[in-house]
């Protein structure tokens, strides 16, 4: 959620109306829906069980023990599938992302991810980008439109503007996304399992409590099976691949954290999504993350994993600095990051009026492997704005 009008170029008049207030409005409510796309990330939490007519999504496991003033403990449980489907909350998001390879060895990396906000009114983005990592070309786009798209499917969705489309039932997953000179359009399977993110310490898996800043329900599926086609320059190519894909819903605003979120694809099956929030002026708030396979998911507490900064990568366009390698320190030994592209910012200031990093990494070290990274609340940073309003 043209090679290079990332999320996207052109078009900076709001969609909301004439006034000056009510471009603000609308622009302050696209900014703080989508600032809470990654921070929700908090996977720990216990087992949650369900009903035979549900899905079981698996949980981390050993928590501390349940307080009674757990104000999670007083909300529904996840219960998919059925909760695959929008929630009409302020806040939701679906967002996909991997790396597609074809026969002949070529890879191919994309996220797409559709967002619907409530606010003073109700609107739906799209963000997609494709990049070709043998060319280093990238491909971006994106949508909004008033509204909410979609056509009621039972236990899931089907989001669809112009060319685009995102659509899932609890047999599988379509993905349809138009840029110029390129597009995809995947299959994914519902197979995959999905891992219920909670907030340290609590036992209710899939619900975060963000304390002042509202409560949000979260889970991924890690590995969706996929296939399809891509087209680029007016080839097309036959890809495959391990799709991530995360859903979230609530009521909340977290506009003063920043995030560095990364999904991995391990050699040895395994999982690890990990995210590190920090204020606008750059301190460390929370480091966590869950590490999952096919026989369940075990949190990462903040004494077992560092996230060491390294090289950063300043965009010519924007002046913003990112902090593009790292080394994730584990129990397990160190992974070392890199990225494919360093040149991988979306600018939304379109659509969802923000600028962000969003591309494919590789992991070498104590283990190999491959996956995205995420790097938001960069554009806000209090050494940033200083910096561009000179």
């Amino acid at each position: 959620m043209n090679a290079e009008d990332p999320a996207r170029k052109g078009q900076r008049r709001s969609a909301f109306g004439s006034s000056r207030s009510r471009r603000a409005r609308a622009r302050k409510s696209l900014a703080i829906f989508f600032a809470t796309v990654v921070v929700v990330a908090v996977g720990i939490g216990a087992a949650l069980y369900y009903e035979a007519s549900s899905e079981r999504p698996t949980a981390p496991a050993a928590a501390p023990a349940i307080k009674s003033s757990e104000r999670t403990a007083a909300l529904p449980p996840l219960n998919l599938p059925a909760d695959d489907g929008p929630h009409g909350s302020a806040m939701e998001w679906w967002y996909y992302n991997g790396i597609l390879g074809t026969q002949t060895g070529e890879r191919y990396a994309f996220h797409m991810v559709v967002f619907v906000a409530n606010g003073l009114v109700k609107h739906t983005v799209m963000h997609a980008a494709l990049a070709d990592l043998q060319s280093g070309k990238r491909f971006v786009s994106q949508t909004r439109t008033a509204g909410i798209p979609s056509t009621k499917i039972a236990n899931g969705y089907d989001f669809r503007q112009e060319k685009w489309q995102a659509t899932a039932s609890p047999s599988s997953h379509v993905l349809r996304a138009s840029f110029d000179s390129a597009s995809i359009a995947l299959d994914l399977g519902a197979t995959g399992m999905a891992v219920a993110h909670a907030a340290p310490g609590s036992e209710t898996p899939g619900i975060l409590d963000f304390g002042k800043s509202g409560i949000s329900y979260y889970y991924s599926r890690p590995r969706l099976p996929t296939q399809g086609s891509i087209a680029v320059g007016g080839k097309t190519l036959q890809v495959n691949g391990d799709i991530w894909f995360d859903h979230q819903w609530g009521e909340f605003d977290v506009l003063t954290l920043g995030w560095n979120w990364f999904a991995l694809h391990l050699a040895d099956g395994s999982d690890l999504m990990l995210y590190e929030l920090f204020d606008m002026d750059r301190r460390r708030v929370m480091t966590a993350g869950t590490l999952s396979n096919a026989k369940g998911a075990v949190p990462l507490k903040p004494g077992e994993v560092e996230l060491v900064p390294g090289n950063t990568w300043t965009s010519p366009k924007t002046g913003i600095p990112y902090v593009v390698e790292w080394k994730i320190r584990l129990p397990s030994g160190v992974l070392n990051i890199k990225p494919f592209l360093a040149d991988s910012e979306f600018d939304s200031s379109a659509t969802s009026g923000n600028v962000y990093w969003e591309g494919a990494v590789k992991a070498t070290g104590s283990m190999e492997g491959q996956g995205f990274l995420e790097l938001s609340g960069y554009d806000r940073l209090s050494g940033v704005r200083q910096a561009k309003s000179k």
